[in-house]
């Protein structure tokens, strides 16, 4: 994911006679084409009592960055498998439709956020399948990252074996693996014979082939066989006696050559790594389709807390009866600034002496008159 695509939801106070989108779109979008705007319909979710909400609110933001790191993390896992960017990938989409569509026609899941269960009682659905207490809620939501690292390691490691043996296949013929060179035909062991196998530069093949027989005692005549060759050496198999190996490997080594020690067992590596390559695949198969199953599930929970947030900032600012207005904000690149100029300007009469929003460029955490909570996304 590259690009940095952030939505705004903003909510404040209704005015008699006043649509209070009408006056933000006007200004933002209408006169100055600052920002994409479209009515957030929050629902009028169960209050409870006022130190709920406010116990409340100190949790929802530090379960908010745990969903949303989680979110992310399926999201780049995916990416990183597909190869392609998010935007350009139908794999990240809700229910067949692209992020910015889902927030744009959001409504909320009754079905599996009953508006009858308390604050306390949905923000603990959407993080931990209803545990008991928000204090669980942590240990309830890493569990779908503890899914995604488990599913991550087991596909990275077969990654890395899968990567390892095709490494050992690479190179010359002095240091690759020669397990899908040589087969039973190459072969001749029995209890007085055996088979070396040399690796020898190609301008040295006319020299080695004068010379093998009689390089060392009890060399089969004529049983040298070109068995494989690369851009720079010949793999040559020749038949000897058992006892008399190790004398010839270590006159071809004075010759500069190379004696490959090999076993016909050795083989079955070749046939690890054909199965490494298949469970690789099976693995990363796997983990695409649990990538796309739970990928929706978690964004769409993301989401819903953030309009728990609105709302419980809402309730905690404007107070009851309920009376504001939501509104989702896209502004466009590079217009942050004015954008939040425009709208201080249009409710710093909500205001106090401590928030502000205009001409801010520090980093601190910012405040302003009207409810603010973002919705950061990379595509």
């Amino acid at each position: 994911m590259s690009e940095t695509q952030e939505f705004w939801l903003i909510s404040a106070p209704n005015l008699p006679g006043a649509d209070i989108f009408d006056q933000v779109n006007q200004k933002t979008a209408k006169e100055n084409s600052l920002s994409e705007n479209k009515k957030f319909n929050t629902p009028a979710l169960r209050v409870g009592t006022l130190n709920s909400l406010i116990t409340l609110n100190d949790e929802l933001q530090k379960i908010d960055t745990i969903v949303e790191a989680t979110t992310k993390k399926i999201a780049r896992q995916l990416v990183d498998l597909v190869g392609t960017k998010p935007g350009k990938d139908k794999s990240l989409s809700i229910n067949g439709h692209t992020i910015p569509q889902y927030l744009q026609q959001f409504a909320w899941d009754d079905a599996k956020y009953n508006l009858k269960l308390s604050l306390q009682e949905i923000v603990e659905k959407i993080s931990s399948d209803n545990l008991a207490t928000v204090n669980q809620v942590v240990q309830a939501v890493s569990k779908i990252d503890d899914d995604l690292k488990l599913k991550s390691s087991e596909y990275s490691t077969l990654s890395s074996s899968v990567a390892s043996e095709e490494r050992k296949a690479s190179g010359n013929l002095q240091v690759r693996t020669l397990n899908d060179l040589i087969t039973a035909d190459n072969i001749v062991q029995t209890d007085y014979f055996t088979t070396a196998f040399v690796v020898i530069p190609k301008q040295s093949e006319k020299e080695f082939l004068a010379c093998y027989e009689t390089i060392s005692d009890f060399v089969l005549g004529r049983s040298a066989k070109r068995v494989a060759q690369d851009n720079d050496y010949f793999l040559y198999s020749v038949i000897l006696f058992k006892k008399f190996y190790e004398n010839f490997k270590t006159k071809i080594v004075e010759k500069k050559w190379v004696v490959r020690d090999f076993k016909l067992e050795d083989n079955k590596p070749t046939q690890e790594r054909s199965k490494l390559t298949e469970d690789k695949k099976n693995c990363r198969t796997s983990l695409i389709r649990w990538c796309r199953l739970n990928f929706p599930e978690a964004f769409m929970a993301w989401v819903h807390l953030k309009v728990v947030r609105v709302f419980v900032e809402s309730v905690l600012r404007f107070g009851i009866p309920f009376n504001f207005q939501a509104i989702l904000m896209k502004p466009q690149k590079g217009a942050d600034k004015k954008v939040r100029d425009i709208l201080f300007d249009q409710f710093k009469y909500l205001g106090s002496a401590h928030i502000s929003g205009k001409n801010e460029t520090d980093d601190s955490e910012k405040f302003y008159p009207y409810i603010s909570v973002s919705v950061n996304w990379e595509n």
